[in-house]
């Protein structure tokens, strides 16, 4: 952990989480707590260590590695009241993606990250238990039950932007109001830094310049988030696609491996854990060709998404192409 002053009144605390690094920055002076810095930050970090010990898959006795490993045998098992909390936000946003969000395919996952190559027997036995309906539910009891063994969870498509979330109401409920919570892009703000000032600014990215920006923002109490595949590549299984090149580490549950075009999408939501999920479901739906279809029915659904959000993805299929922006926004 490492805390910076970089002003009289704003502070800057730095905590490598989650594989990589959580930068909190907020603002006192005005009276509205009477925690130190010190204590502040201490209280983050306790809160990050918490979150990572309920939903981390590098962490092998984490609650969520623990419970899969319990759930191979097929019985019912009992999560913790953290654990529910992400499982049941991951449930939603299954079905409010129509599949593009999923959370159960962990195992894939692991084995294309993996530095050792995999058999065609692991390769086999991951895409045999990937499924978010291989898993029940006793809402009840807080319990679920897996359907197949080896099925694996994966909050990497939400966890950050989850983590966040729960950041910013710490700081609130310690009397901090203007904060900018950023985990690689996956952000969420309070009140505006100054009285004169309309808000944390914010870039949006091109995708085929690095260098320049697609827009620019001023934002206040909301989250953002992007999804893509331009640095993280990784292989899928043997005869997945023409000559086995690396795919991005974004996979189609459908297809059940990686995309295979190169595509961003950033959206702007209520809370950054909303955006973190529609990203990563705006990127596989782009794929699909499905994009616009789906964001129709998510607006017109009564049971589904009912906060605001707006998006932009940005999808390259040829390096010849100029990329192709699809821009789409609800307001509530």
């Amino acid at each position: 952990m490492r805390l910076q002053q970089d002003h009289p009144d704003a502070y800057v605390l730095t905590i490598p989480a989650m594989g990589s690094q959580i930068d909190v920055r907020w603002i006192v002076g005005d009276g509205s707590t009477s925690n130190s810095s010190q204590d502040i930050g201490q209280i983050l970090q306790t809160d990050i260590d918490r979150w990572v010990e309920v939903m981390s898959d590098y962490q092998q006795d984490s609650q969520v590695n623990t419970l899969c490993r319990q759930a191979d045998d097929g019985n019912w098992h009992t999560c913790s009241t953290e654990l529910w909390q992400v499982l049941m936000l991951c449930d939603q946003w299954n079905r409010w993606s129509e599949g593009a969000f999923d959370a159960s395919i962990g195992a894939l996952t692991r084995l294309r990250r993996s530095k050792t190559i995999a058999t065609q027997q692991q390769w086999d036995q991951a895409l045999y238990s990937s499924g978010w309906g291989h898993i029940e539910w006793d809402p009840g009891g807080k319990k679920i039950r897996f359907e197949r063994p080896g099925l694996r969870l994966d909050f990497g498509a939400i966890g950050k932007g989850f983590v966040v979330d729960r950041l910013g109401e710490r700081l609130l409920e310690l009397g901090i109001h203007r904060y900018c919570i950023n985990a690689s892009g996956n952000m969420v703000f309070g009140q505006v830094p100054t009285p004169q000032s309309q808000g944390w600014p914010v870039s949006i990215g091109m995708l085929d310049h690095s260098d320049r920006s697609l827009r620019q923002m001023r934002l206040t109490e909301c989250g953002i988030a992007t999804s893509g595949d331009l640095h993280q590549k990784y292989r899928d299984r043997p005869g997945a696609q023409a000559g086995d090149k690396p795919t991005s580490h974004i996979v189609d549950p459908a297809k059940q491996r990686g995309l295979t075009n190169t595509v961003m999408s950033t959206v702007l939501a209520s809370d950054a854990t909303s955006a973190d999920a529609l990203a990563t479901a705006c990127c596989v739906h782009s794929e699909r060709g499905t994009l616009r279809s789906w964001l129709s029915r998510l607006e017109s659904k009564s049971d589904g998404y009912r906060g605001s959000f707006e998006v932009w993805v940005q999808s390259l299929q040829a390096v010849q192409e100029s990329p192709v922006l699809i821009h789409w926004a609800r307001e509530t």
